[in-house]
């Protein structure tokens, strides 16, 4: 496949197909907690001052949240990696959890995706395409809940990554959170690293999930589907995994630039600032 059939990531954002791409993820996560023993629920993971069990942790109660349930009553310390509320409403539902078993932990995750996968059952396309907030913003339910496969697949990442098993890097929730990164991406090329007016990048991704991203800058850099003219002022090369685990602030994007996982073609500087400017969530 050449870089100019590379597609450009995409997921219809009908009921069915955001229910079954958020079941991919947690069905995925399920099979790989089987896999797990105590000792690795305890391992470190690239999120500050979180194991394993947090992480699971924090799954869970994101979609408690989504659920309608209010966080958890307790004391929350001023730990170092908690820079704001939402990092301390997280840090809640973890806090609760901690004297829970890792079996405990499990069961609860199933018992949650029940819950959810019936709740998300009954949701019609009007109520999918109703306004609603998001952490991006105000936009609809739908992008509510692409954004839900997209941190809840890293989230698997960061879980696989703290225990060397590697998986589960193609497939409908990989596409979708590549999607729901493609809704950034023209903010990390024009605002983050100011890629001048009538330039164009493209982000080429040849897998595991192959795809790319042709960004131009007309007044405000945007995605756009079909091809610029010419040749890109500059082309970034580099795995999909790595690209979410850069977006999310997992690694190092000029670590792997250093060792050649990230390469660059036409304007290099413009490639250094765009790289530089990968991570941006919060």
């Amino acid at each position: 496949m050449t870089t100019d059939e590379l597609p450009q990531p995409s997921r219809p954002s009908t009921p069915s197909a955001l229910l079954g791409d958020l079941r991919d993820v947690w069905v995925s996560i399920d099979d790989l907690l089987a896999s797990l023993d105590d000792e690795d629920l305890a391992a470190p993971t690239a999120c500050p001052g979180w194991d394993v069990a947090a992480v699971l942790a924090h799954v869970i109660g994101t979609e408690l949240m989504m659920a309608g349930e209010a966080p958890p009553a307790v004391d929350v310390p001023d730990l170092p990696h908690l820079r704001n509320e939402i990092a301390r409403a997280n840090e809640a539902w973890i806090l609760a959890r901690r004297d829970r078993t890792p079996d405990e932990l499990r069961a609860e995750f199933r018992e949650v995706v029940a819950r959810r996968t019936e709740e998300l059952g009954g949701l019609t396309q009007s109520e999918v395409d109703a306004e609603s907030w998001t952490p991006a913003g105000q936009a609809t339910l739908g992008r509510f809940l692409q954004i839900r496969v997209f941190d809840t697949w890293i989230h698997e990442l960061d879980i696989r990554d703290a225990v060397g098993r590697v998986g589960h890097e193609t497939g409908p929730a990989v596409q979708r959170t590549l999607a729901e990164v493609g809704n950034g991406i023209g903010f990390v090329v024009g605002k983050r690293a100011g890629a001048p007016e009538g330039s164009w990048v493209r982000i080429d991704l040849p897998g595991p999930e192959p795809a790319r991203f042709d960004v131009v800058v007309e007044g405000r850099a945007r995605v756009v589907e079909d091809e610029p003219s010419g040749d890109p002022t500059v082309t970034v090369t580099l795995g999909s995994t790595d690209l979410v685990r850069c977006i999310a602030g997992r690694v190092d994007p000029a670590a792997l630039l250093a060792a050649g996982t990230i390469t660059l073609g036409g304007d290099v500087a413009l490639g250094e600032r765009i790289v530089s400017a990968f991570p941006y969530t919060i």
